[in-house]
């Protein structure tokens, strides 16, 4: 009978094995510190991954051995990120993302893309020219804007995944507060030069008033200055603010508008601010949210951009 000697199948011993990713940590650490992060609840995290908090406590020391620094400062019952923590975590979140988005795809459950409603004014003034920011720093994120009325707010009809509303009705839907604003009158340069020259009354009652989403606001104005409109004044009426805005850019008359609408225009020296003093009665009437449905809340993308947008336009 023939003998066999065993042998391995390939003769490693003068072979240079190179291991790949060997900083990687382990994976159920890094999820129980991506949620543990993201919710600043050591409890929120263990529901969400089905497991106990005393397990999400384990990861998380676990990743902390790993790497050798703590990631969470624990001071009573508040949670907090540590240097180390606030820098990890964006890392973290934007593989998990990126990884979440992959497999969707893979899966052929989902296209990958976040889609936006977003009221024109906002979109046009705010968003539009601050989204390179945005997909610079999620490049991952495939966001998608759809244009809205102020008053749509019905996700499934919009066919969309979030929206950014002033209202802040519907129960189904989960709210974040981005940003509250009062309006103050703005005009043209020509025009501010010579409203300098009046007394204040006299100047805001001899040009043309420029109304429309708001029109009532004027009124409220009129009634903080202590002044009377007068039934000769003229009043032109727009549909759109982005009409309203463009004739006071024009001189057609004095407009209302925000600080978040208006500042790219001050700024470039097309409109002027007009110096009246309201903070004795301040009275912010706009309110801006990010919603989504309350099932979607929690969705990486979602999340990164609601975090991205409070950040960006929170007062």
């Amino acid at each position: 009978m023939l003998k066999y000697r065993k042998q391995p199948l390939f003769n490693t011993k003068n072979i240079d094995v190179k291991i790949m990713y060997k900083h990687l940590p382990p994976f159920k650490s890094l999820r129980a510190f991506e949620s543990t992060a993201r919710q600043m609840s050591f409890n929120l995290a263990a529901k969400e991954l089905f497991v106990t908090q005393s397990a999400i406590s384990h990861q998380i020391r676990l990743l902390e051995q790993f790497l050798g620094k703590k990631m969470f400062i624990r001071q009573g019952r508040i949670l907090s990120l540590s240097s180390a923590g606030r820098e990890y975590f964006p890392i973290v979140q934007r593989i998990f993302s990126s990884l979440d988005l992959a497999s969707a795809k893979a899966m052929g459950q989902v296209s990958g893309a976040t889609r936006l409603a977003v009221p024109s004014t906002f979109a046009l003034k705010c968003l539009i020219p601050r989204l390179p920011e945005f997909r610079k720093l999620h490049p991952e994120i495939d966001l998608r804007l759809k244009m809205m009325t102020e008053m749509e707010l019905d996700l499934d009809l919009l066919g969309v995944d979030c929206a950014i509303s002033i209202r802040y009705e519907n129960p189904l839907y989960n709210f974040t507060h981005l940003n509250s604003e009062d309006w103050f009158p703005i005009c043209s340069p020509e025009i501010f030069q010579q409203f300098s020259q009046l007394p204040l009354t006299e100047a805001i009652q001899t040009y043309p008033l420029l109304e429309g989403e708001h029109q009532s606001e004027w009124y409220r104005l009129f009634t903080k200055l202590g002044i009377s409109h007068s039934a000769n004044q003229p009043i032109h009426y727009f549909s759109h603010i982005i009409l309203l805005q463009q004739a006071a850019i024009e001189g057609q008359g004095l407009a209302l508008s925000s600080k978040m609408l208006a500042a790219d225009d001050i700024k470039a020296g097309r409109l002027v601010r007009i110096p009246i003093d309201l903070e004795t009665t301040p009275d912010s009437f706009t309110h801006l949210y990010f919603c989504s449905t309350k099932d979607r809340q929690y969705d990486v993308s979602i999340v990164a951009l609601k975090k991205w947008l409070k950040e960006t336009f929170s007062q």
